[in-house]
């Protein structure tokens, strides 16, 4: 079984919690065939949850943050960025630049979230090129 190495992981994660401010990122993924899918699951910082009997694993589901995990496909050098999105599967393809929604119609960038997702995926293709 192929994996990551810790070094990509670290910094991938690092990458994610630059435009998510008290968050931290989990990445748990699967490599098929050349193609990797990362889920990126998102958890509040110990420091923005305040209560006094909170875990002390920070990856406890008292943590979790859902509203933020996306998830990126790679494999032969194109990348995508899916979400959950007010109920829906939004999607952007990296090479193309364009956004689009479960039934493949192209849509416009989802705000808020859609900006931060869009750098993500730029910052994250070339860092994928270099470790997988």
């Amino acid at each position: 079984m192929q994996t990551l190495p810790l070094e990509f992981e670290l910094i991938a994660s690092q990458i994610a919690a630059q435009y998510y401010p008290h968050r931290r990122f989990k990445l748990i993924y699967k490599i098929v065939n050349n193609f990797i899918d990362i889920e990126f699951q998102g958890y509040y910082t110990e420091e923005f949850v305040s209560s006094r009997n909170r875990p002390s694993n920070p990856t406890d589901d008292f943590y979790r943050d859902k509203k933020i995990d996306f998830t990126v496909g790679y494999g032969n050098n194109q990348l995508s960025l899916s979400a959950w999105w007010r109920g829906a599967i939004l999607t952007f393809d990296y090479n193309t630049k364009y956004w689009s929604n479960e039934d493949g119609e192209e849509i416009a960038c989802p705000y808020p979230d859609g900006e931060q997702f869009e750098i993500i995926a730029a910052a994250l293709y070339p860092l994928l090129q270099q470790h997988y």
